[in-house]
């Protein structure tokens, strides 16, 4: 499934992004019952993700990767950590494609089975995952355009309805915790990240720790330029929406271009069987790494022996 490919730090950053995006459109509407309340949650979230991840990021700088660093050190810990990263990693993409699939059934194919959605999507990660890295960031590059455009649109015809009534809705503190957890579980970008170090094309050591601290501050930014935008759209019916963003879309209103709300739903019901794609591949990638760290000690011992 692995093949010996490599990408650039700016493609990482394109599927990492992407990733985050898609999640933050196919999730349906979280716990929160205000506008408020979902901004504060989301980044609130964010902030718990990054520190989650410091390790990861502090070993990136150095040019390491965890699994294998950590491997190094301790070799039953190697193998449980990588091994967990990929159970979750599979556990998310499997999130993703259900989610996915009701969120195509609901803003695009009324009345279509989800199950059926589930397996075409299944299928297409899978095979996603088997053509390998390079193919993964040059379809998630034309995946990133094609959402970026269809976005951008949208909001530029939501900005007449935009108005910040309803911004400062209290909430309750325990919907702000569901609300907030609920975010954070949303997360696996940080693990596909370090299951993909070892196929980046660093310039120096350093390059991957800073895509990850760009990542972060676009991850940030953009989950809440969809959340504000949808939140000052809608602003007191934000609260009675599954899935904020469609619910924005449809009042878009360009040309000919009536309504937004089908193509963004088909666009990003695509990104988010990529995401699930990358996530089978990172999953695979982790334990792989190990694998061969396990194969290169290996080696280097007969050579000493042979010396």
């Amino acid at each position: 499934m692995l093949k010996e490919n490599s990408i650039s730090t700016s493609q990482l950053f394109c599927v990492l992004f992407l990733c985050r995006l898609s999640a933050e459109i196919v999730y349906p509407r979280t716990v929160s019952g205000t506008a408020g309340e979902a901004i504060l949650a989301l980044i609130i979230a964010e902030i718990v993700r990054f520190v989650l991840a410091l390790p990861v990021i502090i070993y990136s700088f150095k040019g390491m990767n965890i699994h294998r660093a950590v491997y190094k050190k301790n070799k039953f810990f190697g193998w449980c950590g990588a091994i967990f990263a990929a159970l979750l990693l599979v556990g998310a993409a499997l999130r993703t494609l259900f989610n996915s699939s009701q969120f195509a059934v609901k803003n695009l194919l009324n009345g279509g089975i989800s199950w059926i959605i589930f397996a075409i999507s299944a299928v297409f990660a899978v095979y996603a995952a088997i053509m390998g890295i390079e193919a993964l960031a040059r379809s998630g590059a034309i995946f990133m355009i094609a959402a970026a455009l269809i976005t951008v649109t949208i909001l530029l015809a939501d900005i007449p309805y935009m108005q910040t009534d309803g911004l400062a809705a209290r909430g309750s503190f325990s919907s702000l915790l569901g609300d907030t957890a609920e975010r954070v579980l949303r997360g696996g970008d940080y693990l596909i990240f370090a299951a993909l170090l070892p196929y980046v094309n660093k310039k120096k050591s350093s390059s991957t720790g800073l895509t990850a601290m760009f990542f972060a501050v676009f991850s940030l930014l953009g989950g809440l330029l969809i959340t504000v935008t949808s939140c000052l759209v809608l602003r007191d019916m934000y609260g009675l929406c599954e899935y904020p963003h469609i619910a924005a879309a449809s009042l878009s209103d360009i040309s000919f271009f009536k309504r937004l709300d089908g193509a963004s739903a088909a666009v990003w019901t695509l990104c988010a069987a990529f995401r699930s794609g990358v996530m089978l591949f990172a999953a695979g990638s982790a334990v792989i790494e190990i694998y061969r760290a396990r194969h290169t000690v290996a080696e280097n011992k007969v050579r000493r022996g042979t010396e």
